[in-house]
């Protein structure tokens, strides 16, 4: 069975993405720097206002996929504010309900999180060149994932989280877009 619907969340998806939003931050707490009681991303008058902004006026963006309208897998993309770093955007958030892992969701959310990200550009700006995303040493199945569709892993910060005591490194990676070395 595959997903009726992948796509750009718009302001009325606001409820749905809080809802999944805390489902992820429960379920894989080590996978997410951010935790319920202080993630903007819990927060449905944040959500509806992030989510707003039409694709072509927005440098941030939530993927969703949806089966019989309920939202069951996301990631985020955002494109980096500083004038040297323009050419960067960042993949975050991604998960996928566990009842529908091993479908292909993450991937489609990611190809989703890719196409938008090459559609920041304006006049003189050469758009997004490179997309990053780190991934949680227990994610074993999304590292490969990203590698498979061509992230480069660049580094591996240590006891990046630390969850009851018990710290969590994170593997950081890099795509090019278009092509060549990461």
């Amino acid at each position: 069975m595959s997903t009726s619907e992948t796509r750009l969340l718009r302001e009325s998806d606001a409820e749905s993405y809080v809802a999944l939003r805390r489902e992820m931050l429960r379920d894989s707490p080590w996978a997410f720097c951010a935790s319920e009681e202080s993630d903007r991303g819990c927060d449905v008058v944040h959500m509806r206002r992030a989510l707003a902004a039409p694709e072509t006026e927005s440098e941030y963006a939530v993927v969703g996929c949806f089966e019989d309208e309920r939202l069951i897998a996301a990631a985020g993309i955002i494109r980096d504010k500083a004038p040297k770093r323009r050419h960067i955007a960042m993949i975050w958030g991604v998960y996928v309900t566990p009842a529908w892992r091993g479908r292909g969701l993450g991937r489609r959310l990611i190809q989703r999180a890719l196409e938008t990200a090459r559609l920041w550009r304006g006049e003189g700006d050469p758009g997004v060149l490179r997309v990053q995303l780190a991934a949680s040493e227990r994610s074993v199945a999304a590292r490969a994932l990203y590698e498979s569709m061509g992230f480069v892993p660049w580094g591996v910060e240590p006891g990046c989280l630390m969850i009851d005591g018990r710290e969590y490194s994170e593997h950081h990676m890099s795509l090019r877009l278009g092509g060549g070395a990461a």
